[in-house]
């Protein structure tokens, strides 16, 4: 039952028909009681009744919910998994069997269709929350938004107008101590177009997220500097729209992840984490951001940026058993050993200088003896993560962003021996 003031719209504004339902609120406010059909979208009650009918309906049927995502459910039909999940309610369906996705969908039909029947697409391409993923080649998956681009380019003001070669210059984090604030409309349309930015970088252009990291932080108070760093990422995805993130797996059942730190490289001279995750090729997750705390050392910097990742990467072994896949390896590359050490050792690496971080790599020392995760040196220059450091300009930058979106022509891969290789 839904509760409001009595609707104003010309359909609803003849008295004699409404007047009938209208009651009044303890202060005399005339309220109607409505009783829906069909749950009104866009609210959170909403979603929470879909989503507690959906799950209850699904396990009904068997399916069994992975206990590190409530909206994944699993089911074995014909010895092979059946993989359901959604974002509210737009659901995705997976198994090697067509007719298995038929039935599940004439059962949700049965259950939700019965005032309108269900919108399904079929095949190796689908549009899924502002994405087209296209599964058209065998073993990858291509994540586009490309059309998102091309309408916010097009939506741009002239003075963007031009491409770049990177999202952002050497001075990315450099601020002026006199800053030329932003007038009230163009901070406007900065905050507009760095939330554009943002869900973008989080979904199928990760090779923008160190710049959009950094425009995130200065929608409060723009000034004309943050204006022209927004220019530059635009810029430089007018110049890329044929850059795609492609996905392939090698091994599901070995993970391997890349943080790395640029020490003091703010500001407030804190420092700047970096992530990024891959079963083979591909960036699947990556993380830039700005460490919450001031260190002492780039080495306490490392440690820190693997606190800022860590929750991640537990997260993501536990999902992934919860998936039925056994994990065998998931390993944190990191290119400071003095870090590595106090990781792996705990007290014993300790010293005065480290003393008060004990609690952070105490945490992954733990996790290491329980053997949830491992530690392994990468050579600095094949650091991944450095990409989501500081804003790399050349064929260092080509070099990462190229592995991150795995759009080399022949062979792309992460974590060869202890770091990764190229061959574009």
């Amino acid at each position: 039952v839904h509760t409001g003031d009595r609707p104003q719209s010309p359909m609803c504004n003849r008295d004699r028909l409404y007047n009938t339902y209208l009651e009044q609120d303890r202060k005399g406010k005339p309220v109607m009681y409505v009783k829906l059909k069909k749950a009104l979208y866009g609210t959170l009650q909403a979603a929470m009744l879909f989503w507690k009918d959906l799950t209850k309906k699904l396990k009904r049927w068997g399916y069994v919910i992975n206990p590190y995502d409530w909206c994944v459910a699993n089911k074995m039909v014909h010895g092979k998994q059946c993989t359901v999940v959604w974002h509210v309610d737009d659901l995705k369906i997976s198994h090697v069997d067509p007719t298995v996705v038929q039935s599940l969908l004439d059962l949700l039909n049965g259950e939700y269709g019965k005032i309108n029947p269900l919108v399904t697409t079929h095949g190796n391409q689908h549009d899924y929350l502002g994405m087209t993923l296209d599964y058209s080649e065998d073993g990858k998956v291509k994540i586009i938004m490309t059309d998102y681009i091309e309408k916010m380019l097009d939506e741009l003001p002239d003075d963007m107008d031009g491409d770049a070669g990177t999202p952002a210059s050497l001075h990315l984090f450099s601020i002026r101590d006199d800053p030329v604030l932003l007038d009230t409309p163009t901070a406007e349309l900065f905050h507009h177009y760095t939330a554009k930015l943002l869900f973008l970088s989080r979904r199928a252009r990760p090779d923008i997220q160190t710049a959009v990291s950094f425009l995130t932080k200065r929608v409060k108070a723009p000034d004309e500097d943050d204006y022209k760093k927004l220019r530059r990422t635009m810029q430089y995805l007018r110049g890329s729209m044929d850059i795609l993130l492609t996905l392939e797996a090698d091994n599901v059942r070995i993970v391997k992840w890349w943080v790395d730190a640029s020490y003091a490289v703010h500001d407030d001279l804190k420092s700047h984490t970096g992530g990024t995750m891959s079963l083979g090729k591909g960036s699947i997750y990556s993380a830039s951001k700005t460490q919450r705390l001031n260190t002492k050392s780039s080495t306490e910097a490392e440690l820190v940026g693997v606190d800022d990742v860590s929750a991640q990467i537990l997260w993501t072994r536990y999902f992934l058993e919860g998936q039925g896949y056994d994990v065998k390896d998931n390993t944190l590359y990191q290119d400071n050993q003095s870090a590595m050490l106090l990781e792996k050792n705990g007290r014993a690496s300790s010293s005065k200088r480290t003393r008060h971080i004990n609690i952070r790599y105490f945490f992954i020392t733990d996790r290491i003896k329980s053997k949830e995760l491992n530690v392994a040196y990468c050579p600095t220059g094949d650091m991944v993560a450095d990409y989501f450091t500081k804003p790399l300009q050349g064929s260092a930058f080509r070099k990462l962003r190229d592995i991150i979106m795995n759009v080399c022509k022949k062979v792309v891969h992460f974590g060869i021996g202890h770091g990764t290789t190229g061959v574009c």
